[in-house]
Parts: structure tokens; C-alpha cells; sequence
């Protein structure tokens, strides 16, 4: 799309006004010669103001068209941003409930050194709670996301 669409269009709009409102006069007033630049000072005035409000408009609709886009890719971002950290949070816990028959089995085993064990429940818990602080950023942005997931 034109990043300036509706700025042209405003011109081009502004320019037919310009025509039409030349023709009236000519023709539908009678009035003698066709004029493209009125000499009537009043009448000039009105046509650049007229054509000035319009060609303005555009610019603005423009303007306005943009910042909605904007928004709308934000807000895409955003939802593409939580069904990813649904479904990473979905795939990482049933990993880390899966990892939970690992630590039964070394739980009856003599010989497992409870140290590891230890440091296996300390890498989940932590596995878990960087999950919870990813999944709860209020702020979608490339800081806030790395911000979440640094140790404590």
C-alpha cells in the first residue's frame, strides 16, 4: 500500500473540485471566459481554502491509517507472542511432570547420590518459575522478555 494513498487522493480530489468549480462558473453561471485562476479575489480565496482542507484531510487520513496499522501489527504481535508462551508452557511442563517419574526412579535407587537429587528438584523449581515469569510479562518487549527469563 501507498504510503501516502489518501494524500494523493486528497490532490486529485482537490484538483477535480478545482475543475468542477471552474466549469460552474463558466457554465452554469454564464459567466464569460473560462478561468482557471479566478480574478475574483473572494473566489480564489474559497478554492484554496477548500482545496487546502482537502488535501489536508488526506494527509491526515493517511496519518491515521498508519497509526491504526501500527496498532493492529502490535496487537498480532502480541497474540502471537502468548499463543507461543501457552504453547512453550504447555510443552515444558509436561516435560517437567515427565521428569518427575525420573526423580521416583532415582528416589529408589540406593545408590543415586541425593546431592543430584537435590540439584535436580532446585532445576525445576527454577525451570518452573522462569515458565510463570514468561508467561506473565504485562509489557511485550525484546527487554522485558530477556528481563524475565535472567536469574534471580
Amino acid at each position: 500500500m501507498n504510503k501516502y494513498l489518501y494524500f494523493i487522493i486528497g490532490i486529485l480530489v482537490a484538483l477535480i473540485y478545482w475543475f468542477f468549480d471552474s466549469s460552474l462558473h463558466h457554465f452554469g453561471y454564464g459567466e464569460p471566459g473560462f478561468e482557471w485562476i479566478p480574478t475574483d479575489i473572494n473566489e480564489l480565496w474559497m478554492r484554496i481554502v477548500i482545496c487546502l482542507l482537502i488535501v489536508l484531510f488526506g494527509f491526515f487520513a493517511d496519518f491515521h491509517v498508519r497509526s491504526i496499522v501500527k496498532k493492529e501489527r502490535e496487537l498480532e504481535a502480541q497474540d502471537i507472542y502468548r499463543s507461543t508462551v501457552y504453547a512453550t508452557h504447555h510443552i515444558l511442563n509436561n516435560l517437567l511432570n515427565q521428569m518427575q517419574l525420573f526423580k521416583l526412579e532415582a528416589l529408589r535407587s540406593e545408590a543415586f547420590d541425593k546431592e543430584v537429587l537435590a540439584y535436580f528438584d532446585t532445576a525445576l523449581d527454577d525451570a518452573s518459575t522462569l515458565i510463570e515469569r514468561l508467561s506473565s510479562i504485562e509489557s511485550i518487549s525484546e527487554d522485558s522478555i530477556k528481563d524475565s527469563i535472567k536469574p534471580s
